[in-house]
């Protein structure tokens, strides 16, 4: 049952929480299937949270040890008082990593923000990195070279400050609608999922979003392709990149040559777009891209699992 008392579609794969220290945050890791088995590392994206890879999880066929952490002012994880850089992401990603996996490497899949940072951190310590799979993510949306430094230092002195009141929803079912309207593709139950792990009840009654506020200052990161290709031209693990059909302006995928050149950076990989698809491609068709995971990691054709389609590299 959910906080408000409706109820949602049992997960077919149940995951547990555990905490660790990184970085002087309390950072939250969610954890699906048995320890012991193959792991896959879950990065999600901003304004998000690790649960909501459940749709993923469950449509995965596979016996995998699958852990999730919530990001730095995401979900369960503590709000960082001095902000929220992109290398700040790529260090906690870099003590995790000591903390999961010591000298192991380890297979990343990887959402928008997550899959940035996983991207910049393959590239960093290659060695660490055994599989590299990336939705719908190939750096930033947008070259900025020369920086609109002007615009780009007034976003981050208007942007939301700690303490701002929020205008709470009175309901999850309320939020689950909310999410309904941005993406008319989830279904209620999906949607209602989402809502429930997206949020947070308010000590006055209502419920807000459980990520930071002021993780929407300007949250500063790399200002062109040329610069995320230094790091992903370093990246020794294959790579599958898993594109949305996302047609909204300025996103990757509604410029075939854009994602040419910026796939020419890495040195193994492998493109594919999912059929009628937003940005988050892994809540609109989870068993698509469960599909093509698991293919990739048996070293099958990915594009023999169903609602693929070939990506042409200009």
């Amino acid at each position: 049952m959910t906080r408000s008392g409706h109820s949602w579609r049992a997960p077919r794969r149940l995951s547990r929480s555990r905490h660790t220290d990184v970085r002087g945050l309390r950072y939250h890791l969610r954890e699906w299937g048995e320890p012991g088995a193959p792991i896959i590392l879950l990065l999600h994206g901003g304004r998000d949270a690790s649960g909501t890879f459940q749709f993923l999880v469950d449509a995965m066929e596979g016996d995998w040890h699958f852990i999730a952490p919530d990001w730095r002012g995401h979900g369960l994880t503590d709000r960082a008082p001095g902000g929220y850089w992109l290398s700040d992401f790529v260090g906690d990603l870099d003590i995790l990593f000591e903390e999961l996996f010591a000298d192991r490497a380890a297979i990343v899949a990887a959402h928008s923000m997550g899959a940035n940072v996983a991207s910049l951190f393959a590239g960093l310590r290659p060695e660490k990195v055994s599989r590299l799979v990336l939705l719908d993510a190939l750096g930033n949306l947008l070259d900025l070279s020369p920086v609109p430094i002007v615009n780009t230092l007034l976003r981050m002195l208007n942007a939301p400050r700690p303490g701002r009141s929020i205008r709470p929803y009175p309901t999850v079912p309320a939020m689950a609608e909310r999410l309904r309207r941005a993406n008319p593709r989830l279904s209620e139950v999906q949607s209602e999922f989402l809502a429930e792990h997206l949020s947070r009840p308010l000590p006055a009654g209502g419920f807000v979003w459980a990520k930071d506020i002021t993780f929407e200052r300007a949250f500063p990161t790399l200002h062109d392709a040329a610069e995320w290709g230094q790091c992903w031209s370093r990246i020794t693990a294959p790579v599958l990149s898993l594109l949305s059909t996302d047609d909204r302006a300025h996103a990757i995928t509604s410029d075939p040559a854009e994602v040419s050149a910026r796939a020419a950076y890495f040195r193994n990989i492998s493109l594919a777009a999912i059929s009628n698809t937003g940005h988050n491609l892994h809540h609109d068709a989870p068993h698509a891209v469960a599909c093509a995971i698991e293919a990739f990691l048996r070293d099958e054709p990915v594009l023999e699992c169903s609602g693929l389609e070939p990506v042409v590299v200009i």
